[in-house]
């Protein structure tokens, strides 16, 4: 019997990583060929090792911390930082060639065989039940960062320099160490905060599932570099599209179709999810009606064990099946944005001032129709006036123009950067667009 278990172990986490893996790989990813996701097992390998050696090497450094700053520094940042290296590593070399599938596809492949080696080590080490839930629940949640960490590396590595444009990626890996970390001090403190387990689970895959939306509806890096562009701006003329669409349909009358947020569930995954639903209430009966007899059936389980692996677990799958995919890409991508607060612009230096209005800005820049032909990558300035409050000679770098000669019905325009962060002006617009948000809601309920 002892053999038998011993084997089960460390067979649990190579079948858990396989179910992982091939899970998205079949309901995302067409593939770039064997060799991509060889290299991607590959590199995550090195990381595990590259993880372990640091946990060793820092082991004794924080004996004396408290478990939770143990459990972030001993075990999550370490990990994290590997995944993050090894990740980067390759899509700074294929970066050119690469959309963000295959940086999700290549990081939650290094995920999975990051899990999966770190599990079958620690199956020699823990009980069966205690290794049991902890390769039922650290794999999913590695593959989910590793897709994380890959799709925040290459739209780093493809956006345009400057104005932070790692600052995406530091809050990711932020949150995902943090949330690593409270996974860790969880499962090792055991306890009710075991149960909290699947929480950390749902909250990194819906993270992930609306940033596969995200690699969905954005164009390819070749096809942008073919106009000069990078993911950043993309972004930016995209939304102001959104906007303006919203802007022309009411200016005529015309009626906004509607995009569903969420696709047609199949009938497959209904029945499936439903069946993953109805194992925690088998097994509820048994915890309430015969708690004597778990033992008899599942030697040596714990009463927080078998809620989480029999119950709680259950039901998470049954949430896997049910969302994976169910946002609708054409929501991200075709949805009319209601325009929230229209911004007046004053284009050019003093005395050449163009007027203009935008619909959104970033950090980073904004778009602008703009009847005069900008000269890219001159610096000039722009003023904006926002809810009574004047924001004077902004300096600004026109990055990208969209003019077509010959063409009096097209409407022109141009992508300007700041060349550096104005925060006032974007507090005072954040500001501003909450509170008339909140009186539109308000307007909206009472009206």
């Amino acid at each position: 019997m002892y053999d038998w278990l011993v084997f089960l172990k460390p067979a649990a986490a190579v079948l858990a990583a396989w179910f992982y893996w091939d899970f998205y790989r079949k309901t995302y990813y067409s593939g770039q060929g064997r060799i991509f996701t060889i290299l991607a097992f590959f590199y995550g390998m090195i990381a595990t090792g590259i993880a372990l050696a640091w946990e060793i090497g820092v082991f004794d450094l924080f004996e004396s911390y408290h478990p939770f700053q143990q459990a972030v520094l001993l075990g999550a940042l370490p990990e994290e930082t590997a995944k993050a290296l090894l990740i980067y590593l390759f899509l700074k070399k294929e970066k050119g060639s690469s959309n963000l599938a295959d940086s999700l596809y290549f990081g939650l492949t290094v995920g999975v065989a990051f899990g999966c080696i770190e599990n079958v080590f620690y199956s020699f080490q823990l009980d069966f039940w205690p290794g049991i839930l902890r390769s039922g629940t650290s794999l999913p949640f590695h593959t989910f960062s590793g897709g994380i960490l890959g799709f925040f590396i290459l739209k780093t590595l493809q956006s345009r320099k400057g104005n932070l444009s790692g600052l995406d990626f530091c809050l990711s890996f932020l949150f995902l160490t943090l949330l690593h970390g409270l996974y860790n001090f969880l499962l090792l403190e055991g306890g009710l905060g075991t149960a909290m387990i699947p929480l950390i689970l749902g909250l990194s895959f819906l993270t992930l599932e609306l940033i596969v939306v995200q690699a969905e509806v954005t164009l390819p890096f070749e096809v942008l570099q073919s106009e000069n562009l990078y993911l950043d701006d993309y972004a930016m003329i995209r939304k102001f599209s959104r906007y303006d669409a919203w802007l022309r349909a009411a200016q005529s009358n015309e009626s906004i179709q509607s995009i569903p947020l969420l696709r047609d569930l199949s009938l497959e995954r209904a029945i499936i999810s439903v069946f993953l639903f109805g194992i925690p209430l088998f097994c509820l009966n048994f915890y309430l009606f015969v708690p004597a007899q778990i033992p008899y059936y599942l030697e040596n389980i714990s009463s927080l064990e078998f809620i989480t692996l029999f119950m709680e677990y259950p039901a998470w799958l049954g949430f896997l099946f049910l969302v994976r995919g169910l946002l609708n890409p054409s929501f991200f991508r075709e949805r009319i944005l209601k325009i929230p607060l229209f911004l007046s612009v004053n284009l050019g230096a003093e005395g050449e001032e163009e007027p203009s209005l935008a619909y959104s800005l970033s950090r980073k820049g904004f778009y602008s129709p703009v009847i005069r032909e900008p000269e890219l990558n001159r610096e000039t300035f722009v003023s904006f006036y926002i809810a009574g409050k004047s924001f004077e000679k902004i300096k600004v770098v026109p990055i990208w123009k969209n003019f077509r000669e010959n063409d009096p019905s097209h409407e022109s325009g141009a992508l300007y950067r700041f060349s550096q962060i104005p925060w006032g002006l974007l507090t005072w617009r954040w500001l501003v667009r909450i509170k008339q948000q909140y009186r539109n809601a308000v307007e909206a309920v009472f009206r």
